[in-house]
C-alpha cells in the first residue's frame, strides 16, 4: 500500500498540466461534484507535491469538425454563461419547482468547488451568482417559496468562499448578501417552528491543515492498536 502511495506522489510531482474534456452539452463541468473533486483535486495534489504551477485545460469535443482545447478558466466562463446565469436557463429550473431550486444550489456549489480546488474561476462570476439569485427580490422570492433550504445553502457557500478569500467581493453585494442571508435564516426557523428532541441539519465547518494532521496523527495512533 505504501509503496502505491509513494508512486502516485511521484508521478504527481512531475504534472505540470491537468486535462478533461466535454463531448456534448448534456454534461459540463457543473454537473457533478465528481469533476472538480478528481480534476480539480488531483491539480491540487499536484501543485502541493511538485511546489509548482499548473495549467488546467479542458477540450471539446462537441463538434468533431472544430475541436477546441481552451483553459479551465474559459470553459468555466463558458458553462456559467450558457446554463447557471442564462435567464433561459433559469425560467427553465423555476418550473420544477423544490427540484429546480436545489439543482441551481448544486450547481452554485460546484462553481465553489472548482474555484476551492483550482482558483479558475472569476470574481465577476461569484458577484453575478449573488446578483441573480441572492440579492434579486424574485429570485429570493422563489426559493423561499419552493426550497429555502436551497437559496440558504447558496448563501453560506457565497459567504464561505469570501471568508476564505477565494472571492474578491464587489463591497455592494457582499454587504447584500450578507443582509439577505439574514433574511434567510428567519424563514427557516419560521418554517421549522418549535424543534423538538432529535433535528437532522447540517452545517459546513472550515478547519485549518493543523487540524488535519491532528487528526492524522489520531488515526495512525488508533490504526498501531488494532
Amino acid at each position: 500500500m505504501q509503496k502505491r502511495k509513494d508512486t502516485l506522489v511521484a508521478q504527481l510531482g512531475t504534472v505540470n498540466l491537468t486535462f478533461n474534456k466535454t463531448v456534448t452539452d448534456e454534461y459540463d463541468l457543473l454537473g457533478c461534484c465528481c469533476y472538480f473533486g478528481t480534476h480539480g483535486g488531483l491539480t491540487t495534489a499536484a501543485k502541493e507535491i511538485s511546489g509548482n504551477d499548473v495549467h488546467v485545460y479542458y477540450g471539446d469535443t462537441r463538434d468533431r469538425d472544430k475541436i477546441e482545447i481552451r483553459t479551465l478558466a474559459d470553459e468555466v466562463r463558458r458553462v456559467v454563461r450558457s446554463k447557471l446565469l442564462n435567464p433561459k436557463w433559469i425560467e427553465g429550473m423555476k418550473r420544477h419547482g423544490y427540484k429546480g431550486a436545489g439543482d441551481i444550489s448544486k450547481r452554485i456549489g460546484r462553481v465553489y468547488g472548482w474555484e476551492a480546488t483550482t482558483q479558475e474561476v472569476d470574481d465577476w462570476i461569484f458577484d453575478d451568482i449573488a446578483r441573480t439569485f441572492v440579492l434579486d427580490k424574485e429570485m429570493r422570492e422563489f426559493f423561499e417559496e419552493n426550497n429555502p433550504w436551497a437559496l440558504e445553502e447558496v448563501g453560506r457557500r457565497l459567504l464561505e468562499a469570501y471568508e476564505r478569500g477565494l472571492w474578491d467581493a464587489d463591497d455592494e453585494v457582499i454587504k447584500g448578501l450578507k443582509s439577505a442571508y439574514l433574511e434567510m435564516e428567519g424563514w427557516i426557523e419560521e418554517k421549522m417552528g418549535d424543534v423538538k428532541g432529535d433535528f437532522q441539519g447540517g452545517a459546513i465547518d472550515v478547519m485549518p491543515i493543523e487540524d488535519f494532521k491532528v487528526l492524522n496523527a489520531k488515526v495512525k495512533e488508533m490504526q498501531k492498536g488494532e
